[in-house]
Parts: structure tokens; sequence; C-alpha cells
């Protein structure tokens, strides 16, 4: 379980692809985890020649060259790999994220990827930074913009929950682990976090189809807070007294402040794969770090001399000297950081006077204790920096909380008298009643007989008596024998305790069972990011955080805070006029604001959402009420090959006069005068169709019959006064009787939810072959009779299936009034020409619209948006307009009015929505605290400058 192999892999696969010369984008996440696990001859090996930030604006256009991108999928990443995209700088990219990408931030990247200049997306999982091959970090130092806590040390801010859920995950998937997971009793953030890490694991069960092993990995969550000492202690192995004294960052260690330092070792790398000397000697002690760094550099010097001109007497040692000299000017400058950096720790232990300060926190922190004495005796040390007497007094009051509350009280005292100011906040988060296990075996005599054992082992030396509350806690798990442990600690974990951990490693290591155990954390503390983070955190605790705890003794000074040097107390005493005023004023204020408030939170609004329309093989209706020229055939056809011709069904058709009237029925009398006509004929009577196709009966007996025989075999009924039958029934009159009538359309028609039109045209609709015509001679013939395709459209809109149910029509209706969709662009259109061959078309975008109520009703329906274009048939060539622009058209196109209609595959929603109680609750209580807040400041204020100003007149009088 090396997290820096597993990170190193992913990096080294994907700067090799592709072959060729190439540019890396990183973004804040990303660059210390490649810095870290990689480096610049590693990257210059694979063709990498220009690092670059993904926010940097200025970077120069490269269009020969391909760019790898590795990226945490995170939103401002993803908005600047957006707008690199959007204007592409290089060839070809190729996206590699260190954590599960979502499925919209795919489609995000997909639209944004216009000029399709993108090869290649994976998920490589190589979020963390991996400090150490047996220690990861988060890289989440809290801080009072980005806080671990919410309002109490039980609760976890969001983010910092979904970023450490993040990082667990990345390093579970990195190694291929499926683990069980524990998690400390009594820490509430533990038990949620590994809830959201089992709900993850499940969810991405894909990802985590691992091979079983015959004893699951185990991943233990722990908190911090069970164990304040080992962050508060000054260190003294090598790795982590640096970090302890000046701080590594993302293996980075400023000396910059250091007197008289080189300028070329001002910031230094220390890190275990690029430095040997720091891979060997980082667990080393600080005495032990002495020998060592002396045989270091007396190497160095041997070696130098050997390098000398005077040792170059032939031709084999000139061409030794070229070989090795380049790591031999390596080896100097590592020579050079190392003197340095140890030079400056033993200047910063002396200055500081660290040894006296760890011996006594040695023996407060291990079993041993250290006397009262020797704690004051460091706060009154006027050498000693006021930080370190800080820390010491926090380590007593940490072990004797329960015991000795008065030599507390004492030492708070005597650090006020000296300049420090302290609080009680450490000991209401991580006290004794926070913490789950007895970190100074004095609580039990169990706990003291086994502190007496480990005590026959004895130590390095005096500085080095503790060990982390870690080490018992896996003491205790190596009586179950797990294979693989991976350890995540809430609040950040150390240096120390990751010497621990790599210590256990090594045993391990030298067994053929051993456990190999990894360690991680939010961040790696030192004592002043700590004690940062936890007053940082307070500041959104309750106020009681500040307070003694209960056991606190009598004589514990109040550490409350005086803001702005205003005795806050004197003025909420005295009675005042101005006070009563603002008082009422408040009260008026807070009644107005909170009905404004109420009234709010019953409203009812609407939110309006897009998204896309995922239905598949649904119908849609169309109602329409359109006013035509007689002689009307009604079709539908669709992309999908569908065909309706001469609908009836749910189509009422009228004749109309010129005014718009009704015709009165005469259906009765046609009937009568048809069957007066077969009588007059003999029985038996077979009548010709005229060459068309014939029915069963073989007959055509009717003008009627002969008109479908027509429509059957393709024909054009052309010529009925050539036809006995259309004679006999007076067919040509009966149209001159109804040239001047027109026809009234109403009715529903049930279409596919695709691509498709109505046509509504004049004549019968008939098919040859493959293609549908109508039969526009009755139309078109000169018979006097003229005829045009004027219209109005009463009414003409698009029907889901749910407006067939009348409550949930009268609901859409009411809710399409409200948002002010309820016209139809159709509705109410009049289209008047004076020409035969003319036709209209309407082109309708159909929206799918959803209306989601507040009690839970769905109700679905539809928009549309229209279009409309009309021509002349028998112009095709309409030559130059104004603009000079020249316009032609096809031949094609019959006379009529066409709707052609297409699906959008967006679907709108509208939400009903109302303000939780909880919401109106806390506005509510804002309102007040806020209102109250203004006013006592205001009160204050004023009551301040009028006693103030009485005071300045009472001066005045007593001048005179």
């Amino acid at each position: 379980m090396d997290v820096v192999k597993a990170v190193e892999t992913y990096i080294t696969k994907l700067v090799s692809t592709p072959s060729a010369m190439k540019v890396l984008l990183l973004d804040t996440h990303t660059t210390p985890i490649v810095s870290l696990a990689s480096t610049q001859s590693t990257l210059l090996s694979h063709q990498v020649y220009l690092t670059d930030r993904i926010d940097n604006v200025k970077r120069d256009r490269m269009s020969h060259m391909k760019c790898v991108c590795f990226l945490q999928p995170n939103e401002d990443s993803l908005d600047a790999l957006s707008a690199e995209l959007k204007e592409p700088k290089y060839g070809e990219y190729y996206l590699y994220f260190s954590n599960i990408l979502s499925k919209p931030a795919i489609e995000r990247l997909a639209d944004v990827d216009e000029f399709e200049v993108v090869r290649e997306v994976q998920e490589y999982f190589a979020d963390y930074a991996p400090l150490l091959p047996c220690l990861f970090s988060l890289n989440h130092a809290p801080t009072s913009e980005k806080p671990l806590y919410g309002s109490s040390p039980n609760a976890w801010d969001s983010l910092a929950l979904e970023r450490s859920v993040q990082g667990i995950i990345a390093v579970l998937l990195s190694l291929k682990k499926k683990p069980v997971i524990r998690y400390e009793k009594s820490s509430g953030m533990a038990k949620k976090l590994a809830s959201e890490v089992q709900h993850r694991i499940q969810a991405e069960a894909t990802l985590f189809d691992f091979r079983l092993t015959q004893v699951a990995p185990l991943l233990l969550i722990l908190d911090r807070r069970n164990d304040p000492v080992t962050p508060l202690l000054s260190q003294w192995t090598y790795q982590a007294m640096v970090h302890e004294l000046l701080g590594i960052h993302n293996g980075r260690v400023n000396l910059s402040m250091v007197p008289d330092i080189r300028p070329e070792l001002s910031e230094i790398t220390l890190t275990t794969i690029t430095d040997p000397f720091f891979q060997a000697h980082y667990l080393a002690t600080f005495g032990d770090l002495g020998t060592s760094l002396k045989n270091y550099v007396q190497s160095y010097q041997s070696r130098s001399l050997a390098q000398s001109p005077s040792s170059i007497n032939s031709i084999f040692d000139m061409k030794r000297f070229v070989e090795e000299y380049p790591e031999f000017r390596k080896l100097g400058g590592n020579v050079s950081k190392h003197v340095a950096l140890v030079g400056e720790l033993s200047r910063l232990v002396d200055r500081d006077r660290l040894l006296d300060v760890g011996e006594v926190e040695q023996g407060l922190a291990t079993s041993s204790g250290s006397d009262f004495k020797n704690v004051q005796a460091v706060v009154n040390n006027p050498v000693v920096p006021a930080w370190n007497k800080l820390r010491v007094v926090i380590l007593y009051a940490l072990r004797y909380q329960k015991t000795q509350t008065g030599n507390i009280a004492a030492l708070i005292n005597l650090l006020l008298s000296n300049g420090v100011s302290p609080g009680y906040v450490f000991l209401n988060v991580a006290g004794s009643d926070q913490r789950q296990d007895d970190l100074f075996s004095t609580e039990s005599l169990l706990a003291k007989g086994r502190s007496a054992l480990k005590g026959l082992k004895g130590v390095e030396n005096v500085y080095t008596q503790h060990t982390p509350h870690l080490s018992q806690t896996l003491e205790n798990l190596f009586k179950g024998r797990p294979q693989d442990i991976i350890i995540f600690m809430i609040g950040g974990t150390t240096y120390e305790e990751a010497r621990t951990v790599a210590l256990l490693n090594q045993e391990a290591g030298n067994s053929l069972t051993g456990t190999r155990i990894l360690l991680g954390g939010t961040c790696v503390h030192n004592s002043s990011s700590y004690v940062e983070m936890i007053r940082a955190a307070a500041e959104r605790f309750p106020a009681s955080v500040y307070e003694p705890p209960p056991e606190s003794a009598t004589t514990a000074p109040s550490l409350n805070l005086n803001l702005g040097g205003v005795n806050t107390t004197e003025d909420v005493k005295v009675k005042t006029r101005t006070g009563a005023l603002l008082t009422l004023i408040s009260a008026c204020i807070i009644l107005a604001f909170t009905t404004m408030e109420f009234f709010d939170y019953r409203r009812v609004g609407v939110d309006t959402s897009i998204v896309v329309d995922r239905s598949r093989g649904q119908k849609l209706s169309v109602r329409l009420n359109v006013t035509f020229p007689p002689l009307l055939s009604l079709d539908v056809m669709d992309i999908s090959g569908e065909q309706q011709r001469d609908v009836s069904h749910n189509i009422l058709k009228k004749r109309i006069t010129q005014s718009g009237v009704d015709m009165p029925a005469v259906r009765e009398d046609l009937r009568n005068e048809i069957d007066k006509l077969a009588e007059r004929r003999a029985s038996g009577y077979c009548g010709s169709c005229y060459g068309g196709q014939e029915p069963e009966s073989g007959c055509c007996n009717s003008c009627e019959e002969v008109r479908q025989a027509y429509t059957d075999k393709g024909w054009s009924f052309s010529n009925p006064d050539g036809i006995e039958q259309c004679v006999e029934e007076g067919w040509s009159d009966k149209l001159k009787e109804q040239a001047d009538e027109g026809c009234n359309v109403s009715g529903r028609i049930r279409v596919n939810k695709v691509v498709g039109s109505i046509q509504i045209s004049p004549g019968r609709s008939y098919q040859a072959g493959s293609r549908t015509f109508q039969d526009l001679v009755p139309y078109l013939r000169d018979d006097s009779n003229p005829h045009d395709f004027s219209h109005i459209i009463h009414e003409f809109f698009f029907m889901a299936d749910d407006e067939y149910n009348p409550n949930k029509a009268k609901i859409g209706k009411d809710m399409k009034e409200r948002m002010g969709i309820s016209d139809n662009p159709l509705d109410g259109v009049e289209a008047k020409t004076t020409k035969a061959a003319y036709m209209y078309q309407y082109f309708l975008k159909v929206v799918s619209t959803q209306f989601r109520m507040l009690e839970g009703k769905t109700i679905n329906t539809h928009q549309y948006s229209s279009t409309q274009f009309e021509r002349d048939l028998t112009k095709f060539n309409e030559g130059e307009n104004k603009q000079g622009i020249f316009t032609q058209h096809g031949v094609a196109g019959a006379p009529g009015a066409y709707f052609n209609f297409e699906i959008s595959p967006i679907l709108v929603v509208h939400s009903e929505t109302r303000q939780s109680f909880a919401h109106f609750l806390t506005s509510t209580c804002a309102i007040v605290g806020g209102v109250l807040t203004v006013a006592a400041l205001l009160d204050s204020i004023l009551f301040a400058t009028g006693r103030k100003l009485r005071k300045g007149g009472d001066g005045n009088v007593k001048l005179m």
C-alpha cells in the first residue's frame, strides 16, 4: 500500500499519451500532487516541455502542441476547462480527472467541445497528496474561510465532509481496496463520514468490483479530538521537527526568513523520492541526525578531493570526472541544503529553550507526569516565547482537568500576568469529557499497570518518551490479525504518528504475515496549525465554548472579551428615553419584517427548470377548429412513415354559409334522392367503374363509388360530367350549389410524438406508388365558380394525455394563465387570398411542458411556437428584391394549409415551491437577532456619546 507509487503510476500513464511534444495543465489541487509524485526530469523524459496552470489566461496559443490536463473535478476547474475548450490554444486535449466525474460534468464538457479537440477523457484516482509511502493528506488545513467543523465539535461543515469523502474514495480506488469500515464510537463526525463513504461505495459498485481477499481491508476512521496531545508537543525527529519549527508544505520548506541564507536555499525541496539523505534519515532523532550529517559532509569532502585538479593525471581520470561531475554537483547542493536546515533547527532550539520546554512537555504527555513548579518555571521564564508557554499550560490543563483545577486556575492567571491570553476552548472541545480513551493513564489502576510495563521497555531519550495514542489503537487491532489497515484522522494527523506507522511497517516487512498500514488525514498538523484550527472552529461553536468547564475552580478567571473597549453592561442597566424609543422602533421593524416574511412563507412560487425530455413512444393530440372552403381533405403524416389520409375519426366537418352560419342539414333528402334513383334503375344494375379499381362487388353504382375507385387506382377524378352515375346524381350541380359555402373543421387528431405534418387540402387525397397526391380537379377547374384557400384558425393547440382528465385539464389551464402562457400563437389567425393556387405553411415547434403541483400532482401539457410562410404557386421566380436578393421557388407544392410540427427535445418543468417552515423560523430568528443587535449597538453609542457630552458640559460649568 504505497500511495507514492500509486500516484506516480497514474502520473506516468497520463504523461505517456500521446507520444509527442505536449503541455501539462494542472489546477491548484493537482499541482502539489504531481510535484510530490514526479520530478521535472521524469516529465521531460515523456516530452512534457511546458507545465502550466489551467487558470492562467496569459498562455500563448500553440496549435502544434498536444495538451494533457490533470484536474480535480470541482466547479472552478470545470469552469476554467470549459473556457479553454471554447477557445482552444492547443491542437488536441487529453483530459484526466483526479476523482469520479459526474455525468452532468461529462455532458457539459461535450457541449463546450465545439471544435472537437478532446481526444480522451479518463479518471485517474489521485485526489490526495502522497507525502510518504505510508502517509497521505487531503491538504485541507481548516481556516475560518474553509472550516472543518460545523456549528458544534460533533458536526461537519458540508463542503469539508464532501471533500473528505472524495479523498478517501480516491485512496481506496487507487489502491483497489473495498474495505470493512470501522469508526471511533464517541465521534459523531467519524460516524457520519463512515456512513457517507459506505454509501458512496455502494453507489459506485462497479468501480469497487475488486478481487476478494481472504481478509478484507480495514478502513479505520478516528477523530483528532480523542488525542489532542500529540499535535501540541515539540518534535525531535528530523521530518517532524522541520514541520514543527519551519513548516513543510507539499514537500517544500521556506527558509527565506533564516538569517544569512543563500538565495538558492531560500526555498528547498524536502521529499523522500528526490533526496537520498532525507530518505535515509527522515525518521532519525535530532541527536542521531547530527552524527549522520557529519558523516555525510565528510563523504562529500572526500569526493571533492577526488574531483580536484591535482587528482586528474590521465585520460581515464578526465573521463571519470566528466561522468561524475553532475552527480557531484547534485551532492554538493544536497549537502548545503541539509547543513543549512539542521543549522537553523539548532538555532531555533537554542533561542526558544526547547530542550527545557520539551522535557516538561514529555513529562506532561507521559505517565511520569510533571511537577506544577516546573510548569510555573516555564511560564515565568522571560526567555521562553509566549507560544511555548501557552502550549505547556494547555497540556497541563488537559492532563489534570479533573484533579488539579486550582493549579489550572493559578496557571491561567499567571499567563495573563505574563501577557498571554489563554482560553478554555481546548478543555471544552477535547477535554476529558469529550475523549473516548484515557490519554494519560491517570484514571484506572489497570491503565497505570499497563503504562508501567511499557516503561520497562525503555525509550531512546527523554525527549521521545511519548508515543501517540494511535500506537495503542493499532496494538488492539493487531489482535484480530488484519492484513491491510487504512487509517483516516479527522482533524489532521501528525508526522509523529506517521513515524509510528512507518516503523510498524518496517517490522511487518521483516515478517511473513505482517500487517500493512496506511495513515492519512485532512491535513498534517504542527502545533501552530492545530491550535489555529481549534481557534477558527470555536468561532462557529456556541458561546459556552469560551466559558470555564463545570469542574473548574471558583478562582478560575472569566475570559470574556471586551468589544471595542465599550462597557456593554452599564448601558443596559440604565433606563433612558432613547433606549425606550429604540425598543419601540425595533419592535415595529421586527413586526413588519416578520409579517412580510410570513406572507413570503405562505406564498406559493413557481420555479422553472429545463431538462432533457426522456419520454419515449408517446403520442399527443392536436385540437383544432378551422374554417376553410368546401371540398376539404385532412391528412396526417410523420417522419416515422405513418400516414392517415382523409381523417374523419373525432373530426367534425360542417358546411357553413358565407356569413359563417351553419347550413341546415339535408342528409335525409339526399338519401331519399339516391334511393329514388336506385328504384328507377333496373334490378341487377351494375355501374361501370370506368377503369378504376373495382370494389369486391365489381360495380360502381354511385358517383362516390366511382371517385373511390379512381382514388384506389391512383387516378385523378378529372371529368365527372363524362360519368353516367355523376350526371344522374347531379354531382356538378351540387358543386355549383356549394360554391359560395365554406367548411368548418374541428375536433382532435391523434399523432405520434415525432416530426410530422397535418395537411388540410382541397379534394380527396390518394396514394400513387410511395407518394401522396390530392385530387385538385374539382377545386381548380374553370367552372365559373371561384375557389380560394382563405381560412380562419379559431383554435389550434397540442394536448397531452393528462388533459383528457377534466380535473388535470383545469389545473393545467389555471397554471398556464398564472404563468402567462395560456394563449396559443395560432388562435384567431385569419389568412385571406383571392387565388386558387395558394399555399399556406405553418412551422410549429412543440415543447413539452410539465406542471408539478405542491400537493404532488404532475400535469403534462404542451406549448408551441409558430412561424408562418405563404406563397403563390403560380410564381416560380420572384426576381430580385430591393436588397438585390434573387428568390426562386421549386415547382413542388399544392394549395392548402400545412401545419408542420417538430418536437423539441427539451422538457420545461414548472414546479410549485414554498419556503420551508425551518427557513421561515430561521429568517424570523435572524430578523429578531439582527434588529436587536443593531439597536443595542446604536443604544450603546448614543448612551456613551450622551454621557461624554454631559461630562463635558459639567466641566465647562466648573471652569466658569
